[in-house]
Protein backbone atom coordinates (compact mmCIF):
# COMPACT_ATOMS: atom_id res chain seq x y z
CA UNK A 1 0.00 0.00 0.00
CA UNK A 2 2.90 2.38 0.68
CA UNK A 3 4.17 1.92 -2.87
CA UNK A 4 0.76 2.84 -4.26
CA UNK A 5 0.68 5.99 -2.14
CA UNK A 6 4.13 6.95 -3.44
CA UNK A 7 3.01 6.43 -7.03
CA UNK A 8 -0.11 8.56 -6.47
CA UNK A 9 1.91 11.39 -4.94
CA UNK A 10 4.44 11.16 -7.77
CA UNK A 11 1.67 11.35 -10.37
CA UNK A 12 0.11 14.36 -8.63
CA UNK A 13 3.45 16.17 -8.58
CA UNK A 14 4.12 15.29 -12.23
CA UNK A 15 0.67 16.57 -13.18
CA UNK A 16 1.29 19.80 -11.27
CA UNK A 17 4.66 20.39 -12.94
CA UNK A 18 3.28 19.56 -16.39
CA UNK A 19 0.28 21.89 -15.91
CA UNK A 20 2.44 24.75 -14.68
CA UNK A 21 4.98 24.21 -17.45
CA UNK A 22 2.41 24.18 -20.23
CA UNK A 23 0.44 27.05 -18.69
CA UNK A 24 3.40 29.36 -18.20
CA UNK A 25 5.28 28.59 -21.43
CA UNK A 26 3.36 31.13 -23.55
CA UNK A 27 4.64 33.94 -21.29
CA UNK A 28 8.12 33.40 -22.78
CA UNK A 29 7.01 33.96 -26.38
CA UNK A 30 6.29 37.47 -27.66
CA UNK A 31 3.74 36.11 -30.18
CA UNK A 32 1.40 35.16 -27.32
CA UNK A 33 1.40 38.59 -25.65
CA UNK A 34 -1.82 40.47 -26.32
CA UNK A 35 -0.19 43.90 -26.70
CA UNK A 36 2.07 42.51 -29.45
CA UNK A 37 -0.78 40.75 -31.26
CA UNK A 38 -2.27 42.34 -34.34
CA UNK A 39 -4.80 41.19 -36.91
CA UNK A 40 -4.73 37.45 -37.36
CA UNK A 41 -2.66 36.85 -34.22
CA UNK A 42 -5.25 38.67 -32.13
CA UNK A 43 -8.05 36.51 -33.54
CA UNK A 44 -6.09 33.32 -32.87
CA UNK A 45 -5.38 34.40 -29.29
CA UNK A 46 -9.02 35.31 -28.80
CA UNK A 47 -10.11 31.92 -30.14
CA UNK A 48 -7.64 30.14 -27.85
CA UNK A 49 -8.99 32.12 -24.89
CA UNK A 50 -12.56 31.13 -25.75
CA UNK A 51 -11.61 27.47 -26.11
CA UNK A 52 -9.79 27.42 -22.78
CA UNK A 53 -12.75 29.13 -21.07
CA UNK A 54 -15.05 26.50 -22.56
CA UNK A 55 -12.83 23.71 -21.28
CA UNK A 56 -12.85 25.12 -17.76
CA UNK A 57 -16.60 25.72 -17.86
CA UNK A 58 -17.26 22.20 -19.16
CA UNK A 59 -15.03 20.61 -16.54
CA UNK A 60 -16.73 22.59 -13.78
CA UNK A 61 -20.21 21.70 -14.96
CA UNK A 62 -19.28 18.04 -15.36
CA UNK A 63 -17.91 17.99 -11.81
CA UNK A 64 -21.03 19.66 -10.42
CA UNK A 65 -23.30 17.30 -12.38
CA UNK A 66 -21.60 14.26 -10.89
CA UNK A 67 -22.03 15.71 -7.39
CA UNK A 68 -25.68 16.56 -8.04
CA UNK A 69 -26.51 13.11 -9.43
CA UNK A 70 -24.86 11.50 -6.43
CA UNK A 71 -27.07 13.46 -4.05
CA UNK A 72 -30.28 13.27 -6.07
CA UNK A 73 -30.36 9.46 -6.22
CA UNK A 74 -30.94 9.20 -2.49
CA UNK A 75 -33.63 11.88 -2.66
CA UNK A 76 -35.42 10.03 -5.47
CA UNK A 77 -35.33 6.83 -3.43
CA UNK A 78 -36.88 8.64 -0.46
CA UNK A 79 -39.60 10.07 -2.73
CA UNK A 80 -40.39 6.67 -4.26
CA UNK A 81 -40.59 4.99 -0.86
CA UNK A 82 -42.83 7.80 0.41
CA UNK A 83 -45.06 7.60 -2.68
CA UNK A 84 -45.53 3.81 -2.32
CA UNK A 85 -46.83 4.16 1.25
Amino acid sequence: MEVLLGVKIGCLLALLVLTLGCGLTPICFKWFQMDAATGRHYRVLSLLGCVSAGVFLGAGLMHMTAEALEGIESEIEKFVVQYRK
